[in-house]
């Protein structure tokens, strides 16, 4: 069943003070949750975006504790907050702090090599944090967008706003056998609530990312779609079409219901998040350079990817400098480093199980 997948609000910041970043948030994001809940919205998660850190403001225990505080306040919604941070904050360095909180999420964005090198061994390197702390991490080329979608997003316009994202590939499957009306429906309803939330908390509503983003189960499952649309398992010859129109259906979805857009409108393959396509990884028709030729039609290609023991992250991450400098929009990165072999299983508390990728 099709459902918003995040209520993601843009908090802007005037003053790096501590108390007036927490006390904002809680009052912005808490009227829009509250309008929310008031017309009955189908949300799933909700979340809050802070603007790009500065290098030189906000210490690491400073970010703990935001996180910490909206959390506390807002606890009924099990909010999640994002801090994009200056690729040059001194945090990066310490970041075994920022992965240890469950509900922070941060990013940052780099356009040269030598800034990877320094963001992968400072990120990379860290040890004695779960393996899952990393999805809460990732990397963005070029600069941010504003979108829903976590890690890799910033209120790069600092003004205060909501946006949304979907879960549908459901509805996405079942127009593509014919049943358009549905799909078309459920977006019209879903922009009328965003609507009545901006008239309600009086919070600019700025759109809908489109993006085509699986869950756990069969029915949304990315893999599965592109198989049924390839007549043969995902990493066959023909994916990378498939995946090209898929993207395509996407891209035209906002004009076709008159409906704002923001942030990527793209299909997203993360790993870790489609049960389908983690065992496609298991069974080696999907390999981490795969996912990376697949980025030249995907947001991200390389998301939510376990690597085996000894990958070098640093060359991985340049590799993904180079489809954004050709693809010409801006792509993420989020990767999990393992220490283990090719193949092997491992569990991730939020997302079940999962196989460490042949490169």
């Amino acid at each position: 069943m099709p459902m918003i997948r995040a209520l993601t609000v843009f908090v802007p910041v005037h003053s790096w003070s501590v108390e007036e970043i927490t006390s904002s948030a809680v009052k912005l994001a808490g009227k829009v949750f509250d309008c929310s809940r008031s017309v009955n919205a189908s949300v799933w998660t909700n979340r809050i975006v802070l603007p790009v850190v500065p290098s030189i403001s906000l210490e690491c225990s400073d970010i703990v504790r935001i996180a910490n505080e909206i959390a506390s306040v807002l606890r009924s919604r099990d909010v999640m907050v994002a801090f994009p941070l200056d690729p040059e904050h001194k945090c990066l360095k310490e970041a075994a702090r920022l992965l240890a909180v469950e509900n922070l999420f941060f990013s940052t964005a780099c356009s040269t090599v030598e800034c990877l090198q320094r963001v992968t061994e400072a990120l990379y390197s860290v040890k004695d944090v779960e393996l899952e702390a990393f999805t809460r991490f990732a990397i963005s080329f070029g600069t941010w967008l504003e979108t829903p979608y976590f890690p890799a997003t910033a209120n790069i316009s600092n003004i205060a706003s909501f946006s949304l994202s979907l879960r549908y590939i459901d509805a996405i499957a079942r127009a593509i056998a014919g049943d358009r009306k549905s799909l078309y429906e459920f977006l019209r309803d879903v922009a009328k609530e965003a609507d009545t939330i901006s008239q309600c908390s009086s919070i600019p509503f700025t759109g809908i990312d489109f993006s085509l983003s699986p869950w756990l189960s069969n029915e949304e499952s990315i893999a599965l779609l592109v198989e049924s649309l390839l007549g043969a398992p995902l990493g066959a010859p023909g994916t990378l079409n498939v995946l090209y129109n898929l993207s395509a259906l996407v891209k035209a979805l906002p004009k076709k219901v008159g409906v704002r857009h923001t942030g990527f409108n793209e299909v997203m393959l993360p790993v870790a998040e489609d049960s389908a396509l983690s065992q496609r990884v298991k069974e080696g028709c999907v390999r981490v350079r795969d996912l990376i030729s697949y980025s030249f039609v995907c947001v991200a290609g390389l998301d939510m990817v376990a690597l085996p023991r000894g990958t070098n992250i640093s060359m991985l991450a340049s590799d993904m400098l180079t489809v954004y400098k050709v693809k010409g929009r801006v792509i993420a990165m989020r990767v999990i480093p393992t220490g283990l072999e090719e193949g092997s299983e491992i569990r991730l508390k939020r997302f079940g199980t999962t196989y460490v990728a042949k490169v």
